[in-house]
């Protein structure tokens, strides 16, 4: 899996690809940590990417959420596929999961800032 994180002024997005497992996990939490401490408090994951998610390892993506929330920061998913959508939604994150705005579509208003 590869994580990579685009800042533009106070959004940040982390673009995800490959199996996620509790090790890349780990990884994400110490990014997502690095953005909190540098005052990025808008965050999106862009799973777009991202081919499967280990059931019992999603689970611990609700930290994350929770990490953020309190720095009174907010992060949302996006670019999911339905399959990675069932698996996240099956660990019990559909709170987490953005359900007005599906798919690659959540992601455009970040796209849009990295352009400009």
């Amino acid at each position: 899996m590869t994580i990579r994180s685009t800042l533009k002024e106070q959004t940040a997005v982390v673009e995800m690809a490959g199996n996620v497992a509790a090790t890349d996990l780990s990884t994400l939490h110490s990014c997502i940590l690095d953005l909190l401490n540098a005052r990025k408090k808008s965050i999106v994951l862009d799973f777009h990417g991202v081919e499967h998610v280990d059931y019992q390892d999603a689970s611990h993506l609700a930290r994350e959420f929770e990490l953020v929330r309190n720095y009174n920061g907010s992060m949302r998913v996006s670019g999911l596929t339905p399959y990675v959508r069932n698996i996240l939604v099956f660990a019990g994150l559909s709170d987490f999961l953005d359900s007005n705005t599906p798919g690659a579509a959540a992601l455009e208003p970040a796209r849009a800032m990295q352009a400009s």
